[in-house]
């Protein structure tokens, strides 16, 4: 799928949600994790968190790196684990 470039963070979350992951639950906010992906289940097991970038990215390192950072300066594994993380 192809979003435009001139489209804010906010609405590109939404199109992702909306095109790849309908069937879950996308709008929980964990910590300042930018994107999460929640089993509609009883214990909301969360299966993926990303970070979302405007524009295109040459180096998928660097959107890793920022989300290690992020998921590391909240402390937010120690709460609530993803089976999946990465960039948007």
């Amino acid at each position: 799928m192809s979003y435009s470039q001139n489209i804010r963070e906010e609405e590109l979350k939404n199109k992702v949600a909306a095109d790849y992951f309908a069937a879950y639950d996308t709008t929980q906010i964990v910590g300042n994790i930018d994107f999460c992906v929640v089993a509609e289940d009883e214990v909301n097991t969360p299966y993926l968190w990303a970070e979302a970038q405007k524009g295109l990215r040459q180096d998928i390192y660097e959107s890793f790196v920022q989300l290690i950072l992020t998921i590391g300066k909240a402390r937010a594994y120690e709460k609530n684990a993803a089976a999946v993380s990465g960039g948007l």
